[in-house]
């Protein structure tokens, strides 16, 4: 098949959890299908994701500069209120973007379309080809999240907006497609309100268990880790929420605990949590692999958030134990107290650690296990083969 994938940025290097889905469903439907990207330039690495992919056999047109207006802009703010967009798709509305696929269409090279989020989704009146609207998360939950979490009455009104906007495309822009995807059963059911039953297909996300796999020869005494791009309010609000509230019990049982924040661009807020002792921020770093190598427990605090965390597969396939929020193990079928801990209370998670740290054969059960999960159920080979299926399934 010749599919025309619309990602809103390249998928490299993978820096966070959005690329490494992308970058490894691409890597997996290209093997057996003729795969043409059409991406921003976002990053200064922007060169060096294309040549990744191109080694893939994959074809990309990457639209230079771009986005050029800054998210909150006044511009982007206008348009968004006039055309009832969500402010992080209307900054991704660019004329550039539209003319490009209008030119690769043209070409009549192409069966299928594939739209990565409502942030390309937009774009599918210039398009006449089946198409697969792939949702990585519900947008409208985490906005309802973020204002359910904030005080400032600002705030709360800005992401109550948001949260109406990304409600409407659930609803309007949801049905045009051939098919929506899915990471779980929850969001499933979001855009099933929405769209026909046999529309909605799950693609889950998954980990690579060749890459990651279990090397206890650099595991750390006592050292927790969380990884995540830190300018991500999320995952801002979990480390700042781990620091105040769970690490320092943690620290009445076990005194020579470390944490380490691990992810790009971290905040004020992030970086200012270096001077607690023993919270470690280490900004970006080129190699997740050694870190979750070297943590002894990996936590995952967040309050925030919709879709599944790659994050949580990743320690799993490298036998990890984990500790995480409902919310952090959201859309995982993962069994509480033998794949991983799930806590939402402050002291019930930092018991759940302190336990794990102290426990080594129990820690050590619990990280085979989740190993043992993610090889029968999220090796990425599988998950690709399942979206080949799904695009025959609709030029069929």
């Amino acid at each position: 098949m010749r599919i025309l994938f619309l990602s809103p940025t390249v998928p490299f290097p993978l820096t966070d959890g959005g690329r490494i889905r992308v970058f490894n469903l691409l890597k997996q439907i290209a093997t057996k299908n003729s795969v043409t990207l059409l991406a921003l330039e976002t990053q200064p690495t922007d060169a060096e994701g294309v040549a990744q992919l191109q080694q893939l056999g994959i074809q990309v047109h990457l639209i230079p500069n771009a986005p050029t207006l800054p998210p909150l802009s006044f511009s982007t703010l206008r348009k968004a209120f006039l055309r009832r967009q969500p402010i992080t798709v209307a900054r991704y509305d660019l004329p550039a973007y539209r003319q490009k696929l209008r030119e690769l269409l043209a070409t009549g090279a192409f069966d299928l379309v594939h739209y990565e989020m409502f942030h390309t989704a937009q774009f599918y009146p210039e398009v006449r080809l089946p198409g697969v609207l792939s949702q990585q998360n519900v947008d409208s939950a985490i906005w309802r999240r973020l204002c359910d979490e904030t005080v400032n009455p600002f705030y709360k009104v800005a992401y109550w907006t948001q949260q109406l906007a990304f409600q409407r495309y659930e609803q309007v822009l949801s049905p045009k497609f051939d098919a929506v995807t899915c990471t779980s059963d929850i969001d499933a059911a979001v855009f099933q309100r929405h769209c026909s039953e046999d529309v909605i297909e799950i693609i889950p996300n998954g980990v690579d268990v060749t890459h990651y796999q279990p090397d206890f020869s650099a595991e750390a005494s006592a050292h927790l880790i969380y990884i995540g791009s830190m300018d991500w309010y999320p995952n801002e609000d979990a480390v700042s929420f781990f620091a105040d509230e769970i690490l320092p019990r943690i620290q009445e049982s076990v005194t020579n605990v470390r944490f380490s924040i691990v992810g790009g661009n971290p905040s004020a807020r992030v970086q200012k949590l270096a001077e607690r002792e023993g919270v470690v921020v280490t900004g970006r770093v080129p190699e997740i692999k050694p870190y979750f190598a070297e943590a002894t427990v990996f936590v995952v605090p967040l309050r925030i958030g919709s879709g599944t965390r790659l994050k949580i597969l990743e320690a799993l396939a490298m036998g990890k134990a984990i500790v995480s929020t409902s919310v952090g193990a959201e859309g995982l079928d993962l069994k509480d107290g033998e794949e991983i801990f799930i806590a939402d209370e402050p002291t019930v998670f930092a018991d759940a650690v302190t336990r794990l740290l102290t426990d080594v054969p129990l820690r050590r059960r619990v990280g085979e296990n989740g190993r043992a999960r993610v090889e029968r159920d999220y090796d990425w080979r599988s998950i690709g083969e399942k979206l080949h299926q799904l695009y025959t399934k609709i030029l069929d």
